[in-house]
């Protein structure tokens, strides 16, 4: 079984409650200020969710690995390429400032480094190779992240 990014997702996710509950004296975000970190949360989870609908209005796979039949370019892929792991990463960084601890943040970051590093390269060289000139216009139009 090969480890996709919703994965790594709940793993971050777990892993900030953890951090959480083994050092709380790493509480840094106290009060009314931790719902700003709810904000952040549904920010996220918007963008994923648009983006994921998408996916199936055009009828291709949301999956990592699987051959797509179409690239979305509309809605927060005119300013991002990859507004699914943004939006992931965003979610979990409401949730570390909702949590408010300073060790929480390390779950985005380790969500976000893997899906640049690993996830990513691997998608957009297969949209590359699908996709030829449209994908490599794409690409010089819209920025990888933000």
């Amino acid at each position: 079984m090969m480890i996709k990014p919703p994965h790594i997702a709940f793993s971050a996710l777990a892993l900030a409650l953890l951090l959480d509950y083994w050092f709380p004296q790493f509480r840094f975000i106290f009060g009314s200020y931790r719902h700003i970190g709810v904000l952040i949360f549904i920010l996220g989870l918007s963008m994923t969710f648009t983006s994921f609908y998408l996916f199936k209005k055009n009828k291709t796979p949301i999956m990592p690995g699987q051959k797509p039949i179409f690239v979305v370019m509309s809605g927060p892929y005119t300013f991002t390429r990859n507004p699914m792991y943004l939006g992931v990463a965003t979610a979990l960084t409401g949730v570390a400032v909702y949590i408010g601890n300073l060790l929480a943040f390390i779950s985005p970051l380790i969500f976000f480094t893997a899906t640049n590093f690993f996830f990513v390269p691997r998608e957009e060289k297969l949209l590359e190779s699908i996709f030829g000139k449209k994908y490599l216009d794409y690409k010089k139009k819209v920025r990888r992240w933000i």
